[in-house]
């Protein structure tokens, strides 16, 4: 069982999500900031977002912008509106990482679509790493290894949702909001995909390993140490992908 995210953390990653866009007016850019925050999981499943007018003066567009975002998300199936007193707009995204889609996913890429995307995410994650070494406190850190699931949890979907919780919490630390809303972009395209070696108890004490390295880097705000630590974990996860690709050819 994980820990649930802290404010703290919340605060921080949804803070860069409904930042101000630099080019108001363009629903498009409203439309795939919150998609990516469905997909890669900063807004959970069921939570219900801000009102149309909430939305426009959080992300400073007019409110028939958001609208039509909101129409768009509804269109692919991201959020549901429920008419009435207690109605709204509530994200849906249940049924995103279906195991069978994201084989068929990994099958369809090539080996330099999968390695460039490997490569992207790894040194963006690395960047933050290095970053929240400098700003994380002693809280901070707490927070992060919380996030892991007791030691002989070895369900998939516990350990894939916690990893995903390190990895965003961890941009949010490195007190960039672009940076931040750049990883969750990383986690809405490949992140379920990045994740699939997890399903493996031996790669599970790996990545615990490799974390529990990148923790002890942050408590003594070692940046070559805490990004090190990031980069052997994702160089492990993209190496066991790689070879889960290689067995579909």
């Amino acid at each position: 069982m994980t820990a649930t995210s802290s404010p703290r953390h919340g605060t921080r990653t949804r803070g860069a999500i409904f930042a101000p866009l630099e080019d108001v007016g363009r629903a498009v850019r409203v439309e795939q900031r919150l998609a990516d925050a469905i997909r890669s999981g900063v807004l959970r499943d069921g939570e219900r977002l801000p009102s149309e007018s909430e939305l426009a003066a959080m992300l400073g567009v007019a409110t028939v912008t958001a609208r039509e975002a909101l129409v768009s998300l509804r269109a692919q199936g991201l959020i549901s509106t429920i008419r009435g007193r207690n109605g709204g707009s509530y994200v849906t995204r249940a049924n995103l990482h279906d195991p069978d889609a994201q084989a068929a996913r990994l099958a369809a890429m090539s080996r330099v679509e999968l390695h460039d995307r490997g490569t992207l995410h790894l040194v963006i994650l690395t960047g933050c790493a290095e970053l929240a070494a400098e700003f994380a406190d002693g809280a901070d850190v707490d927070l992060l290894a919380s996030l892991l699931p007791v030691a002989d949890d070895v369900d998939p979907g516990h350990w894939r949702h916690a990893d995903a919780e390190l990895h965003l919490t961890l941009a949010a630390l490195s007190q960039s909001a672009r940076m931040t809303r750049q990883v969750v972009g990383l986690e809405a395209d490949f992140g379920a995909l990045l994740r699939q070696p997890l399903g493996d108890p031996e790669f599970q004490d790996f990545t615990r390993n490799c974390h529990e390295e990148l923790f002890t880097a942050l408590r003594a705000h070692d940046g070559a140490g805490a990004r090190g630590a990031v980069r052997r974990q994702l160089a492990g996860a993209l190496d066991e992908l790689a070879l889960l690709h290689a067995s579909y050819r």
